[in-house]
């Protein structure tokens, strides 16, 4: 299970290399800019955030210099291509849950107004 940081990364990733067979060239800059504002995210954490999901065996991992600017190359690995699957099954399990929760109050209702009805 990875975070909200993590996933964010990885959509960017994911994004960019999916189109491309698996594997991209992004600058940090660009990397950094792909990840929405609404996440807590310090461009220091992420070389971090890199290492611990390459450990992790989402993508391989080659930190290369162009002509003088930092580029990282990615090449996913089969659970970088299943974290967006990750992704859509979460939000569809929160889905379910909070149905569930709605549909029970409204099941509670139902039973507290026949049982009101009956009792009155």
């Amino acid at each position: 299970m990875i975070n909200r940081t993590q996933k964010a990364i990885m959509s960017a990733i994911y994004k960019r290399a999916a189109d491309k067979g698996g594997t991209c060239l992004i600058r940090p800059v660009e990397l950094l800019s792909a990840i929405p504002y609404s996440v807590r995210f310090k461009r220091d954490d992420l070389p971090a955030y890199l290492k611990s999901l390459q450990t992790d065996d989402y993508f391989e991992l080659i930190e290369t210099d162009k002509k003088g600017d930092l580029h990282y190359c990615f090449t996913l690995h089969q659970n970088g291509y299943a974290v967006i699957r990750q992704i859509k099954n979460e939000r569809r399990q929160v889905i379910f849950k909070i149905v569930l929760t709605v549909a029970g109050a409204l099941l509670s209702f139902a039973i507290g107004l026949i049982l009101r009805s009956i009792f009155s």
